[in-house]
């Protein structure tokens, strides 16, 4: 009886204890729901417009800077080839809204043609949808306001200011200054390419090529935070580029513009005359002028050469890319008669005051060579002969001194071969040898070629640059200077 009394009593006491904590719990359970409530009421209601737009701040891009190259000056400091603020427009696919509205709208704002717009896209995969793709390198400040004025519409789409090549004055000096283009395939693969990325512009010929290393610069980057239209919203941190390196020619600008000025056209409208002019310091090699014409305008590789320009270019008969200056061989005619004087000097073979009489022709054999001069230049000695250019009396010496001996000399003066100079495509001209003509044509030298030879007639070759440093060692005593 009292056991069951007290356990009635100890089960009436627990269920007062629970009924006492329920509240207490209830009141718990209430108030989590109650700080849940208030918080989602805070986040949706009163934060809802902040979250909605840090929900949209949701990814950072990194932007290259590409760095200026440096500028080329000539031996006074005078500006040949600069930088200038090119402005570009360009898309990230995979931020594009609705690509249809977008491409038209373009085609309004850059004046072109929205099918065109959408084939430069293509349809990109993978990771190439995040790649910008460049629809124009080289806005005017007119179409750049006009799309800056609508970028708020056209997600995805964006502009940007990059420098620009700038050759101030246009023809001038082509051949010497080159001109630039995105590095190749073939050169990337090459060990001084290593530390070079896809689309980065490097020099591609002349100067440009041959100082890329000191015209090149370090380029840049910035992190962007953009929102899902592709809009910056904020800049975390920038790199600035660093500015290539400033290099100087030989080049006199003034003397560079009279030797060009040489080769326009008699009649205005007239392509320029085909040609090339060394200007070279006999005393130390500086090269203070080199033309070739016809030429090109360098500007037009500066943004990437449209298909149809290079295609002109390169199709051109007149060949307006050679650099004719170093890689034209050419006969050197009367030019060479100096070289066949100094060789005779030199073997004691003739004396300077004797005097030969040119009646208008040589006759070798069956066969009669003519002179400039029909009527002939009557009695003339070794300088009446080079002030007057005359053949005969160089076309009797070249015999006396011979075919192989004359070759020796001519080489002597560095003809024959490549100066050395450090731009590309130099070509090294031709001296004939009695040997050179049994190997190449198996057949022997004839003395007939030997008098076309002591005029700088039949085999001869030489380049523009190869007499400019022969002439060079005429005038300096005897040093020859590497251009």
């Amino acid at each position: 009886m009292v056991g069951g009394s007290g356990g009635r009593r100890l089960g009436v006491g627990l269920d007062g204890v629970i009924a006492r904590r329920v509240p207490f719990v209830a009141a718990l359970v209430i108030l989590a729901f109650g700080v849940f409530f208030v918080r989602l009421f805070q986040l949706q209601v009163i934060e809802g417009d902040e979250m909605r737009l840090r929900s949209q701040r949701n990814s950072v891009r990194t932007v290259r800077l590409r760095a200026p190259r440096g500028d080329i000056v000539d031996r006074y400091g005078r500006t040949l080839a600069s930088n200038r603020p090119a402005f570009g427009v360009g898309v990230i696919p995979s931020d594009l809204r609705r690509p249809e509205l977008v491409f038209a709208a373009l085609g309004m704002l850059l004046d072109g043609e929205p099918d065109k717009l959408r084939e430069r896209v293509g349809a990109p995969q993978g990771r190439a949808r995040f790649q910008p793709v460049q629809l124009e390198r080289d806005l005017s400040y007119d179409r750049l306001a006009r799309v800056e004025s609508h970028l708020y519409a056209l997600p995805g789409v964006f502009t940007e200011v990059r420098p620009r090549r700038h050759y101030l004055h246009g023809e001038l000096a082509a051949h010497v200054l080159g001109f630039i283009g995105e590095v190749r395939r073939d050169q990337l693969a090459k060990r001084e390419f290593a530390d070079y990325q896809p689309g980065e512009v490097v020099g591609q010929a002349g100067a440009e090529a041959l100082l890329q290393p000191d015209l090149r610069g370090r380029a840049g980057g910035r992190n962007l935070v953009v929102d899902v239209a592709g809009r910056v919203v904020e800049v975390l941190d920038d790199v600035d580029p660093v500015p290539g390196g400033t290099v100087t020619l030989t080049l006199d600008l003034d003397l560079q513009r009279v030797a060009e000025e040489a080769f326009l056209p008699d009649v205005l409208g007239e392509p320029a005359k085909r040609g090339a002019a060394v200007v070279l310091d006999p005393r130390n090699g500086d090269i203070l002028a080199l033309v070739a014409k016809p030429s090109y305008d360098p500007n037009d590789f500066a943004g990437g050469i449209d298909i149809r320009r290079w295609q002109q270019l390169s199709g051109d008969e007149r060949r307006p890319l050679q650099n004719r200056a170093i890689s034209g061989q050419y006969p050197p005619g009367s030019t060479y008669k100096a070289f066949v004087a100094a060789a005779a000097l030199e073997d004691g073979l003739v004396d300077p005051k004797e005097r030969i009489f040119c009646p208008g022709s040589f006759r070798l054999g069956r066969r009669s060579y003519r002179c400039w001069k029909r009527e002939g230049h009557g009695w003339v000695n070794l300088r009446d002969a080079l002030v007057q250019s005359c053949d005969v009396y160089f076309y009797q010496l070249g015999l006396t001194i011979g075919i192989d001996r004359l070759a020796y000399f001519a080489r002597g003066f560095n003809l024959g071969a490549p100066t050395g100079i450090r731009l590309a495509h130099e070509r090294g001209g031709l001296v004939p040898t009695s040997v050179w003509k049994e190997k190449r044509f198996k057949e022997p030298w004839l003395k007939g070629e030997t008098v076309s030879a002591s005029i700088g007639q039949g085999f001869d070759l030489v380049t523009p640059l190869q007499l400019a440093t022969a002439y060079a060692a005429i005038a300096n005593g005897g040093k020859l200077v590497r251009p």
